[in-house]
């Protein structure tokens, strides 16, 4: 399990009032949080390929929880998990790598306004 497992499980429970789903969401972000240890990294103190692929948490979960009005990702719960996206969104090569957070907060609010009026 990784990332990768993560990135769908959360997205899935941002999107459902399923309660089994947000607690399959929980338990992955707790994997993630045990793999931190005590490290600034995934790989420890420089940005690595599992920072990377963990990117849909440091960024886009968290325009996806503002759209959506969820919090998965709370800090009393993850505080190393919410530590490693402020962090990683502290890092001017991360910053200067991704979409902005208005551009994804206009395309997030678009695809879900979508999605509530096909419904």
């Amino acid at each position: 399990m990784g990332a990768t497992v993560c990135t769908h499980s959360v997205y899935k429970a941002c999107t459902t009032q399923d309660e089994e789903v947000i607690e399959e969401a929980y338990g992955d972000l707790e994997f993630l949080e045990t793999e931190l240890n005590d490290k600034r990294f995934f790989g420890g103190e420089s940005i690595g390929l599992v920072d990377i692929v963990a990117n849909f948490v440091g960024l886009w979960l968290g325009v996806i929880q503002e759209v959506r009005g969820v919090e998965l990702l709370k800090k009393e719960k993850f505080p190393k998990l919410c530590g490693w996206v402020d962090g990683f969104l502290g890092c001017s090569i991360v910053r200067e790598s991704l979409p902005s957070r208005e551009m994804l907060l206009a395309f997030f609010q678009d695809r879900f306004q979508a999605a509530n009026t096909s419904t």
